[in-house]
């Protein structure tokens, strides 16, 4: 099989990254893309408990027979490393093509991720490119030849933005599952105070 990988903070998961896993499973001509809520991620600071973002991914999700969530980053004290996720699921799918997915905006900040050099290893790295010009200033990182890039019109929709609009109360309806907006209500996610 031809298993997708697409990882995430997923605070909140949004239709822009459907949207993202669609095109990705589609152009790829994937079996499954798995979604992988981050758990502790060393790069990034979230905003949210793992549960509840796990939660939503699940919800986001519940209509998509080929799209399915992963708890492996589920946070165990430590760090979430992109080099163990990829050899869990090794484990589990050893005869199987992995098809790992990023944002361009990733593509600088891999060499600085832990073990990089063996994660090539582990995955085919895709990067979802939003600027054909931006291939060129990428050409002399060492493991360019590594990335297959994947040419997409670009999503206007952030976590960030939706985050920033519930704190603000300006409604977010057109940009999440309807599941997850009632999540998010329910649970008071991310408002002022939160």
């Amino acid at each position: 099989m031809r298993l997708g990988i697409f990882g995430g903070t997923f605070n909140p998961i949004h239709l822009g990254h459907l949207k993202v896993a669609d095109f990705f499973y589609n152009k790829l001509n994937l079996d499954i893309v798995f979604f992988i809520p981050a758990g502790n991620p060393p790069h990034k600071s979230v905003f949210c408990d793992y549960q509840h973002r796990f939660k939503m991914v699940e919800m986001a999700l519940k209509n998509f027979e080929n799209f399915k969530i992963l708890d492996i980053e589920k946070p165990n004290n430590g760090k979430s490393y992109t080099i163990n996720t990829l050899k869990k699921i090794r484990k589990s799918y050893p005869n199987d093509e992995l098809l790992f997915l990023i944002g361009e905006d990733n593509v600088l900040e891999i060499q600085s991720w832990f073990n990089y050099e063996k994660l090539f290893d582990s995955a085919q790295f895709v990067v979802l490119s939003r600027k054909t010009a931006s291939k060129e200033s990428f050409k002399n990182l060492p493991y360019f030849d590594k990335l297959k890039f994947l040419d997409m019109p670009k999503i206007d929709i952030s976590s960030n933005m939706i985050r920033r609009n519930i704190s603000q109360n300006i409604a977010v309806n057109k940009f999440l599952d309807e599941n997850v907006k009632n999540y998010i209500k329910k649970n008071k996610l991310y408002s002022k105070g939160e």
